[in-house]
Order: structure tokens, then C-alpha cells, then sequence
């Protein structure tokens, strides 16, 4: 598996919860244990980026989807990519 940085972890959590998940299915589809996926839908529930439904799923919520939108234009989220392989070099 690939090293990931806080911020690449938490942007993956952060799409994959678009559709809304249960934490079950975000610690398997992310890659975390436990104690990680309790430290980061911690964090991103206190900042308001995620969220708990009637369902008990974790979803994005709308802040944390233009969170996601931002980090996108970013050119350093670009140059990640590139880095990583997942993009051509321009």
C-alpha cells in the first residue's frame, strides 16, 4: 500500500461518504484500523465536514463537499498525483 499523508486520508473518507456509508465500510474501503478511522471521522465530524444521518451513515456533508471541490483546484493536489503516478507529467 502507498504511504498517504492526514490530508489524502481524510479527502478519501470524504469521497467515499458522499453516497453516505457505514463506518464499517469506510475503514474497509480506506484502508484504517479502528483507532485510525475513530481519530479521523472524529476530526472531520468537530469541523463539520461529515456528518451522521438518521441511518446512523456517515455522509459528506455540503461544506465537506466544497472542501473536496477546493482541494481539487489546488495545484498541489495535482502535483501529488503526478508524483504518485495517476497523472500524466504535462
Amino acid at each position: 500500500m502507498v504511504n498517504r499523508d492526514r490530508h489524502d486520508i481524510a479527502m478519501e473518507i470524504l469521497e467515499k461518504a458522499k453516497t453516505g456509508k457505514k463506518k464499517t465500510e469506510i475503514i474497509t474501503e480506506v484502508g484504517l484500523s479502528y483507532l485510525q478511522s475513530k481519530q479521523y471521522l472524529t476530526a472531520l465530524l468537530d469541523r463539520g465536514l461529515l456528518k451522521i444521518d438518521e441511518k446512523n451513515y456517515f455522509k459528506t456533508t455540503k461544506k465537506g463537499v466544497e472542501y473536496l471541490e477546493r482541494c481539487s483546484e489546488c495545484f498541489l493536489c495535482d502535483w501529488h498525483k503526478q508524483r504518485e503516478g495517476k497523472l500524466p507529467r504535462k
